[in-house]
């Protein structure tokens, strides 16, 4: 791994002595012994936006516990790393909150990945986008399970939803030619 990548893995962590801090916003949110706790813990506090109170529901695997991990730096630089600029937006994406359909909506540049009626689906769900490189397919692979531990609720068809070229299941927006959903993976016709 380059050095502005080693820098971008371990963002929000410092080092004081043995220990590890999260640090965001000037603020700290708990002290580790082992990286791998910090570091999912950090996963933890980014997928809720930092709010304790949906920490609660938070129950993503530790991905880190037995991952070799690039080597913490001795000494961090301040600020952002020199000729190097990267779009937060683009590559972690964003959770935004449609008023419209009051839904929230994962959003990567100019795609829209589904409305979800809690942010904790959406976080959920950018999280494994995130993990499979936002690959569209990861979500019809992974639709049985999403569906157990989001504990979504089955939506009886709309019969008038489809004719204005949204998915009765997902809400998203689809082609008039296309058979199946490329979010949810559901037959529309």
């Amino acid at each position: 791994m380059q050095s502005q990548d080693i820098r971008y893995f371990y963002r929000n962590i410092v080092r004081y002595g043995e220990k590890y801090r999260i640090k965001h916003k000037n603020k700290d949110y708990g002290e580790f012994s082992k990286l791998s706790d910090a570091l999912y813990e950090r996963d933890c506090l980014f997928y809720c936006n930092f709010d304790y109170d949906l920490l609660v529901e938070c129950d993503l695997p530790n991905k880190y516990e037995n991952m070799a991990l690039p080597p913490f730096p001795d000494k961090r630089p301040k600020g952002q790393i020199k000729g190097v600029k990267i779009n937060k937006k683009y590559k972690e994406g964003e959770i935004i909150f449609d008023h419209k359909n009051q839904k929230f909506c994962v959003k990567r540049g100019d795609e829209h990945y589904g409305r979800y009626d809690t942010i904790v689906e959406a976080y959920y769900i950018k999280k494994i986008l995130m993990e499979n490189h936002w690959d569209r397919t990861c979500l019809i692979e992974n639709k049985s399970i999403m569906q157990n531990i989001l504990g979504k609720k089955k939506v009886t068809p709309k019969t008038n939803t489809f004719s204005m070229g949204y998915c009765h299941n997902c809400g998203n927006k689809v082609k008039e030619s296309e058979i199946i959903c490329p979010i949810c993976g559901i037959r529309l016709k």
